[in-house]
């Protein structure tokens, strides 16, 4: 049945490469073949496979030193049928074979037994006892005299003070076959110029000093290790070093907290400046309208905005600008240039066309300056009726917000016991 369902899954993907060719999205005729090709292929493996149950008469064996392998059959005789698991055992060597793989065995040990001590005439490092070679031989070790070396092969080296020649045995077993191999180590004091030396001495003398003066409150660092001074360090927390950090990363976010708010007050100053605009554009148009000279309109201008401060009323940034301006004419400033530097002082739009058209007044004459100003004052209302629009759809949106919380709260209000009735 596997084959059938490979040939139909290999018809149907013929079928769609040759509907995306009429369709317009064909793909590349080297991958279409491709896939055809191994499509087909897979079907003649299906096939020469039968309808996967194929019948077996033999097992293989897993090779000898791997451990045994499940195989999951099906027994069938006549109607009946029955699925089993069967455990191959690894293949068992031959006498020669197994004499052998000792061999292999009797090697390794001799080349690898030193573990990382470079000669057999002066160990002070652990040797290397394996309990198995070739993964068909297993070792068993004894070292005499005893009491040196473990069974492991791990050194004692408190118990070495002098050197001592140690035998070492290594039985090889491999099935019914066995041999002995027979070693020889001397077990030497660790040197103290050896790499490990001055820590294996260092634990010595502080283990040694942990034991002197049990009754007192402190404990005696050693002053020399093996005959060498040494001196002890521990590091500490450097407190005044943290101090400096903090103090250097509270300055970084204080020169970031005054940038924001500048900016905040900028803009902030810049929504009064704009507030301001249409209010002294149409004081302005009055005053030029009934006569006055652009100077004149804005020391009225000035006057009347000292007037409204003496009543009380709040400080504002266009005007105290008109103030200032007004101070540098009387003291002998040029008037145009007063005038250009009160629009460029305020950073406004509006208040850079309107300086402009009082500047060039004053060189072309206020033939239709009175025209211009009421035009300028009727753009500025309409510009601040627009902005006042847009300030009370952003407030309703910000509005939303507590909405939201306040509909979630009488939701949980009212859902909340309702589910625990149902509880």
């Amino acid at each position: 049945m596997r084959y059938l369902i490979a040939i139909i899954i290999t018809i149907l993907t013929a079928v769609a490469i040759f509907i995306m060719k009429k369709c317009d999205r064909k793909i590349p005729t080297k991958v279409a073949a491709c896939i055809i090709g191994l499509e087909i292929i897979g079907c003649v493996m299906s096939l020469m496979d039968g309808s996967g149950n194929a019948v077996v008469k033999k097992v293989k064996r897993p090779d000898a030193g791997a451990s045994a392998e499940e195989h999951e059959l099906t027994a069938r005789s006549g109607d009946k049928k029955e699925k089993v698991q069967v455990s191959v055992s690894e293949r068992e060597l031959s006498d020669t074979e197994a004499l052998k793989e000792i061999d292999k065995a009797e090697k390794e040990v001799k080349k690898g037994y030193l573990g990382e001590n470079e000669s057999s005439k002066e160990v002070y490092r652990d040797l290397d006892f394996r309990s198995s070679y070739c993964d068909t031989v297993t070792a068993e070790w004894e070292t005499s005299p005893t009491g040196v070396f473990d069974s492991d092969g791990t050194i004692r080296n408190s118990n070495v003070e002098e050197p001592v020649d140690i035998s070492v045995r290594c039985l090889l077993s491999c099935q019914d076959e066995s041999r002995i191999a027979e070693l020889k180590v001397t077990a030497v004091p660790v040197p103290a110029d050896a790499e490990m030396g001055f820590s294996y001495y260092l634990d010595q003398a502080l283990a040694e000093a942990d034991q002197t003066g049990l009754n007192k409150g402190y404990m005696m660092l050693p002053e020399s290790v093996n005959g060498s001074k040494v001196r002890f360090t521990e590091k500490r927390e450097d407190d005044g070093l943290k101090l400096v950090i903090l103090m250097a990363l509270a300055l970084g976010l204080y020169i970031f907290y005054i940038r924001y708010r500048q900016r905040d007050l900028e803009k902030e100053r810049q929504k009064r400046i704009a507030l301001d605009y249409p209010k002294m554009v149409s004081q302005l148009s009055m005053y030029i309208g009934a006569g006055f000279s652009v100077r004149q309109a804005f020391m009225q201008v000035g006057n009347a905005y000292v007037l409204q401060r003496e009543r009380g009323h709040p400080e504002r940034p266009a005007f105290e600008a008109v103030l200032r301006m007004n101070r540098k004419i009387s003291d002998g400033e040029d008037e145009e240039g007063a005038i250009n530097a009160l629009g460029d002082s305020l950073m406004n739009k509006g208040f850079r066309k309107l300086t402009m058209l009082l500047a060039q007044s004053r060189r072309k004459g206020n033939a239709e300056l009175r025209d211009q100003m009421e035009q300028e004052e009727r753009e500025a209302y309409d510009k601040r009726r627009m902005d006042a629009r847009i300030a009370g759809e952003e407030a309703s949106l910000k509005l939303l917000i507590p909405m939201m919380g306040l509909l979630g709260v009488i939701f949980i209000v009212l859902m909340v016991p309702a589910f625990m009735q149902m509880g």
